[in-house]
């Protein structure tokens, strides 16, 4: 968002960031990708690398560093690349690892799945590292914790950003990054408290999509109206087994939604943004920013479609598409999230919602998901309380509610699905998840837990 959040940036945002890295680069000593990479860190890949440039300053050493956790958290150890930072490792608590450095670069940490720095509680200072020659050794303290002080700048690049306006264009992404630095233009010294910023009167927030039995409204509108054929509605469950299916909460499926060159538009645009190891989010710090975790539930690969996948204009039309089927805009979906299962690759059993949800976007209120490719074998979506299982197809749209028809901010807790593990071939998929209430604008100021 999630997930999801250095994600959000703009794309004009990324753009000067990468001139501002190229330009810091050209006055760096050489530096190879083996240079700021943990010796023994085996996640530490061609994606951190810096620069291969010839050497040009014959009379810098390399030297290595080593960097020690004494802290009681999970620590993410980053080089002062001169924008967001370059991951070089994480650390548990007691854990120490070799890093291949010069003279004069820089080191931060935060704690593991956030951006939120480590300081020193006695000074209220940030933890940070400059490398001599002499200065060999970083001990992160057994004190180390993330500041009091909620308004921080977190990166070197925050003053100059704000200056440029970065404040306004992506308010809640600034506020919580770079507060200090956004407080004369926003007054983020106070926003970045998720109760003053994330209120509906801030947001101009929307009445909710839905009220008590819009959902059943729907769902029987497509199992029983002639402009929904087109796309071959089957109904797989509805309430009584009324309208088809099994006796219980509506689950269908569209089995000629996408054409061919939809579906593949979908999966070059995941490639465009860049796979990566799918994550679940975690607790949610004072600040609204929701922790990133690796789960062991959850073995896929996704992304998510923002920047150049957004532009494609076939995905445009596919999210048009899903407007005019389920009457609710787009203004209330997260970004398409793009899936990729490899063999043996899922994702347990989970639920897309849980409780009664008062966040800003209101609940998740369904989930349009998208078969991108045929599977030979595996890789079915099962409801698991339902005993319904739903096999991949190229095209195939399968739709389900993760809400109550009487009360739509209610969870329904017959909704939990899992993906099978795929046992022969690959798995492509995407998803929308479609809110009760607007979700862009709640995420343009910080108030979806992704950052």
């Amino acid at each position: 968002m999630d997930p999801r959040l250095r994600k959000t940036q703009k794309t004009s945002m990324r753009a000067f960031f990468l001139a501002l890295l190229l330009a810091f680069l050209v006055l760096l000593p050489t530096t190879r990708s083996s240079d700021i990479c943990s010796s023994d860190d085996e996640t530490c890949s061609s994606n951190n690398d810096v620069s291969t440039k010839e050497v040009q300053d014959v009379s810098t050493k390399e030297v290595q560093l080593t960097v020690t956790n004494k802290s009681k958290h999970r620590a993410d150890i980053y080089w002062d690349d001169g924008t967001y930072g370059a991951l070089i490792s994480t650390l548990t608590t007691g854990e120490s690892t070799m890093v291949n450095s010069f003279p004069d670069h820089s080191f931060f940490v935060t704690r593991h799945g956030t951006k939120e720095a480590l300081f020193d509680p006695a000074t209220d200072q940030k933890h940070t590292h400059k490398v001599t020659s002499t200065e060999l050794s970083w001990i992160i303290p057994a004190d180390a914790n993330p500041s009091q002080d909620y308004c921080q700048d977190r990166f070197s690049i925050c003053k100059g950003e704000a200056a440029r306006g970065a404040c306004a264009i992506a308010p809640g992404w600034m506020i919580v990054h770079c507060c200090k630095s956004c407080d004369p233009y926003l007054g983020s010294a106070e926003l970045i408290d998720p109760a003053v910023r994330c209120t509906d009167e801030r947001l101009n927030s929307t009445e909710p999509i839905w009220e008590m039995g819009s959902l059943n409204a729907l769902f029987e509108g497509w199992a029983a109206q002639e402009e929904f054929k087109q796309w071959d509605p089957v109904v797989h469950s509805s309430p009584g087994g009324e309208f088809g299916g099994i006796s219980g909460p509506w689950v269908v499926t569209f089995d000629s939604f996408l054409t061919d060159r939809e579906a593949d538009a979908l999966i070059e645009g995941g490639r465009l943004e860049g796979f990566e190891r799918s994550t679940d989010q975690g607790a949610m710090n004072a600040i609204g920013e929701q922790e990133k975790v690796t789960s062991t539930s959850r073995t896929s690969s996704n992304a998510w479609c923002m920047h150049q996948c957004e532009a494609l204009p076939e995905v445009r039309d596919i999210t048009a598409k899903i407007e005019r089927v389920t009457k609710v805009p787009e203004t209330n979906y997260e970004s398409f999230q793009i899936l990729e299962y490899e063999h043996n690759q899922f994702y347990r059993m989970h639920h897309d919602e849980s409780g009664r949800t008062v966040k800003a976007p209101g609940p998740r209120i369904l989930t349009f998901f998208l078969y991108l490719s045929d599977v030979e074998e595996g890789g079915e979506t099962k409801f698991n309380k339902l005993k319904l299982k739903i096999k991949p197809k190229k095209g195939r749209a399968l739709v389900w509610p993760s809400v109550k028809n009487d009360d739509p901010f209610d969870w329904d807790p017959r909704m939990y699905h899992e993906a099978m593990p795929v046992i022969k071939g690959k798995k492509f998929a995407a998803n929308h998840w479609i809110h009760l209430k607007n979700f862009k604008a709640a995420n343009l100021w910080g108030c979806t837990g992704s950052f």
